[in-house]
């Protein structure tokens, strides 16, 4: 089992909207949390931020609802990042559904693509979860939603969908550095591989940027908890996800 619990983060988060029975049935269809891997996890007990589902249900609540779409600044839009992080089949991905895994190893999710007569799906693990640990962040979660979701458009476009190796953390991607304005809102799946016009994201670079303009361009109602964690956790990502070094962190000025 998980160690359930809430932070003040996961409280704060939760006391924005409080016990809204249209967004947790909204995020139970758009998340496809319909395996019956979450009936333990808290789907029948839907308003407990002590328990995964409902956690989970923050985390799209931050996606969703808390970024102020700012062009000036914005690494990408609202619509993107949701879009992108929700399970129906959709310009980035086609469709998957999403488990709740009790285990007690170190891996905040995985997600299987390509699989034969089956439904591709997302894996959810105890740390995205367990009270204490660094991952249980409202902020975080929402980062490893789109994270996976990445692997799903990677094999949509046929991309290796695998991490490599060689990071302190154990597992790296390449950071594909771009200025703010190379992508229009409503543009975040466009990409180039010609090095000359290079255009491109990896699964960590998509979580560093969404927990970047959680940081920086949250609306203005948003917990001072949840940004200074955002940008916290983004920069543990940049300075230990990646094979290239990444000078840029959240708080820098943006590069352009």
């Amino acid at each position: 089992m998980c160690n359930d619990g809430s932070n003040a983060e996961e409280t704060a988060v939760q006391s924005l909207y409080g016990c809204w029975a249209d967004l947790y049935n909204w995020v139970w269809q758009a998340y496809a949390l319909t395996d019956d891997s979450w009936n333990p996890a808290g789907l029948s007990d839907a308003c407990n931020v002590r328990l995964p589902f409902a956690k989970v249900v923050n985390s799209a609540y931050l996606i969703n609802y808390c970024l102020a779409d700012n062009r000036n600044s914005q690494w990408h839009s609202t619509e993107d990042y949701a879009s992108s992080s929700r399970a129906a089949d959709n310009r980035f991905h086609g469709p998957f559904y999403q488990r709740f895994i009790q285990y007690n190893g170190a891996s905040e999710a995985d997600s299987e693509v390509g699989r034969v007569a089956a439904r591709d799906r997302t894996n959810l693990h105890c740390p995205l979860f367990n009270l204490g640990s660094p991952s249980d962040s409202t902020g975080n979660r929402a980062s490893v939603l789109l994270h996976e979701s990445w692997h799903h458009w990677q094999h949509k476009h046929n991309f290796s969908s695998s991490h490599i190796g060689g990071c302190s953390n154990g597992q790296c991607d390449y950071y594909y550095a771009h200025g703010v304005g190379a992508y229009e809102f409503g543009q975040f799946d466009r990409y180039n591989t010609d090095p000359n016009h290079l255009l491109f994201h990896s699964p960590y670079q998509v979580c560093a940027e969404l927990e970047g303009d959680l940081a920086e361009n949250a609306k203005p109602f948003v917990p001072v908890v949840v940004t200074q964690t955002a940008r916290n956790i983004g920069n543990i990502r940049l300075s230990t996800c990646f094979a290239n070094t990444v000078s840029y962190r959240i708080g820098d000025p943006r590069p352009w």
